[in-house]
């Protein structure tokens, strides 16, 4: 059985009390196929230090495959 990888998307939840019920999530869709889960992180505390007292809570990493016979 063969894989093919189609995309992956992430979704980021950031923790503030700015935010309506104290969370907010960002998606990105244009995520390449070898991202690491240290490179998730990094993106996530970045995203984080952009905005006063956001805390990053957690990286939901989709992805799409096919699976051929």
């Amino acid at each position: 059985m063969e894989t093919n990888w189609l995309k992956s998307s992430i979704a980021f939840e950031m923790q503030n009390k700015d935010y309506p019920e104290d969370t907010l999530r960002r998606r990105f869709n244009a995520v390449t196929e070898t991202a690491s889960a240290e490179s998730i992180q990094a993106v996530g505390e970045a995203l984080a230090a952009l905005h006063q007292d956001d805390h990053f809570l957690s990286a939901e990493l989709t992805t799409k495959s096919v699976y051929l016979a």
